[in-house]
């Protein structure tokens, strides 16, 4: 039984299995369960039952598949609706614990994580009462998978909240214990995080079996490992650049690259591996470090309606929830390795679109681009004109996505039928080289080592090296948008961002206007110009996420972020 492959059967099975474990409530009274529900006894009596908990826990992994998603609250894309948190909360300055969010598909919700960690120290204790039934192989790697699994919903709310209650046993209150607890500090909580991988990568495997692909690896928990400590030795909790934080995040994803397992998805002759890894046909490709899977016919994913391009072949297909800025695009270097700033790039304002680097072609929709065999013009008069007034799906910027999106899939057929099985990836190989990169140029300054994994990355999209002897803040640069380009609309930038601390600093990216493209046809061409489409507000305090109003009254050991 693979928790990939649920069928209905064992849904219903694990459904009991829910109730029973969840049926430890505070207002419970009852000694005796219900007929036909799944105690803690049942649900641990055998290894397959137990198995079935341990898959419930992977299929609590959030995948941000919906209309609304992380780089909507960053300066790498508008939202398609004026309703949107990105809008409403983020980028409108509109954050209070009394209006809080858990992020999209309830990515940072404090009461999901927490059922989530509920559930993991559920496994943890039970199945250690209970290991003699199980084989040693079974119970070694699952209780790694799940020390793993907790490490990801504790990181979750670490990167969003800062120091958190470290719980690690059920609660209870029938036991007369104490089922308030206070937050730990950023330390502890980080702490906390890097011991549950260590565990878990000491018993996983390099790999998993074919009917286990989607289950952690050695890799995964190194990955997380690496990117918790990336996040706190940067500058929005690493006030005072401490060097040994930088070298420490350094090593834990350098120890990723040793592993031998992973490289850059690059099939031989390939010119658009950067926007194929993410489809459902290249899952599981040596690049992909840890996933969040779907399978047909009832758990696919719906992200080209929700996300894509709008109107096509005459209809509207999908919602356009992604829609690039102009900040973004003006990142993208031309085919020469060169930013568009640079007098010697060949950029053309009136051409803007021509020589750009083939991660432009590969993420964005653009005037006069193709998508699924239709011309897609935003231009005024095309067919998705720019939409200023937010007046319809059509985007407000006059660009859409491509990147994660499979070009054979209808958005209206996405919508109906959530056809997509197209892997949610976490972490994957080209992050890691970016992020041992940066903490190394950090540590250290801009070594060989740091040379040869950001231009691995830039070598797959066709950019030449960067050139030899940039300092230590040119190279940082340079990571930074290598970063930002080669991770965009993967839910990354929102954390870069943060961790940088330029939302209100330095470039402050979050209290700036966002532009999009008017393209006015004139006398037989087309005129380019940049417009301002929303104006950004935001706080510095709100780096961190508000703990919501009503867990501060449930529960008063804690205490709120600052600023709030």
């Amino acid at each position: 039984m693979k928790y990939k492959n649920l069928n209905n059967r064992h849904l219903f099975l694990l459904a009991l299995l829910i109730i029973g474990i969840g049926s430890c409530k505070k207002d419970d009274f009852l000694s005796v369960a219900p007929k036909g529900v799944l105690t803690s006894v049942s649900t641990f009596s055998s290894q397959s039952n137990a198995d079935l908990f341990v898959n419930n826990i992977y299929n609590r992994l959030p995948g941000l598949q919906g209309s609304e998603v992380l780089d909507q609250w960053t300066d790498n894309s508008e939202c398609g609706a004026t309703w949107m948190e990105g809008v409403t909360k983020i980028r409108n300055n509109g954050l209070s614990s009394g209006n809080s969010t858990g992020g999209p598909s309830g990515i940072y919700d404090w009461g999901t994580n927490y059922t989530s960690i509920r559930a993991c120290n559920s496994f943890l204790t039970d199945a250690a009462a209970n290991k003699n039934t199980y084989s040693a192989t079974w119970y070694a790697q699952r209780v790694a998978e799940v020390r793993f699994l907790r490490a990801f919903y504790y990181s979750q709310l670490f990167v969003a909240y800062g120091g958190v209650p470290l719980i690690t046993k059920p609660l209870s209150n029938l036991d007369g214990s104490d089922i308030f607890t206070a937050r730990s500090t950023v330390e502890q909580t980080l702490a906390f995080i890097e011991a549950d991988c260590d565990a878990a990568a000491a018993d996983l495997p390099l790999n998993q079996g074919t009917g286990d692909l989607g289950r952690a690896t050695q890799g995964a928990a190194l990955a997380l490992k690496g990117w918790v400590e990336l996040f706190y030795a940067s500058p929005l909790l690493n006030t005072n650049n401490d060097a040994a934080r930088w070298a420490k995040a350094a090593a834990t994803n350098l120890s990723v690259m040793n592993l031998g397992v992973y490289k850059l998805f690059n099939p031989s002759g390939s010119k658009t591996a950067f926007k194929d890894q993410f489809l459902g046909v290249n899952n599981f490709n040596p690049e992909q470090i840890f996933v969040k899977t779907y399978a047909l016919p009832s758990k696919g994913s719906n992200r080209e309606g929700t996300l894509g391009p709008v109107f096509v072949n005459g209809g509207q297909q999908a919602w356009g929830n992604l829609q690039p800025t102009q900040s973004l695009v003006d990142d993208y270097e031309m085919d020469n390795g060169k930013p568009i700033s640079d007098p010697a790039s060949g950029y053309d304002p009136q051409q803007p679109y021509v020589h750009r680097e083939s991660r432009f072609y590969q993420s964005v929709v653009y005037d006069g681009s193709v998508w699924q065999n239709f011309v897609w013009t935003s231009r005024i008069g095309g067919n998705n004109q720019i939409d200023l007034g937010s007046t319809s799906d059509v985007s407000n910027t006059g660009y859409n996505a491509r990147k994660t999106l499979d070009e054979s899939i209808l958005g209206q057929t996405s919508l109906s039928t959530s056809p997509s099985i197209a892997n949610y990836q976490y972490f994957r190989y080209a992050e890691i080289l970016l992020s041992y990169a940066e903490a190394q140029n950090e540590a250290v300054g801009p070594d060989a080592s740091v040379y040869t994994a950001v231009n691995l990355v830039r070598d797959r999209v066709f950019l030449p090296a960067l050139p030899p002897g940039l300092s230590q803040a040119d190279m940082r640069a340079n990571i930074r948008r290598e970063r930002r380009l080669e991770l965009t609309f993967e839910d990354k930038r929102w954390n870069d961002i943060r961790r940088w601390d330029i939302t209100v600093k330095g470039p402050a990216v979050l209290n700036k206007p966002e532009y999009g493209m008017v393209i006015t046809p004139t006398n037989g061409t087309l005129v380019y110009k940049p417009t301002i489409v929303f104006q950004n507000s935001f706080s510095e305090y709100k780096n961190w996420l508000p703990i919501p109003q009503g867990v501060l009254q449930q529960n008063p050991k804690l205490t709120q972020n600052a600023g709030y």
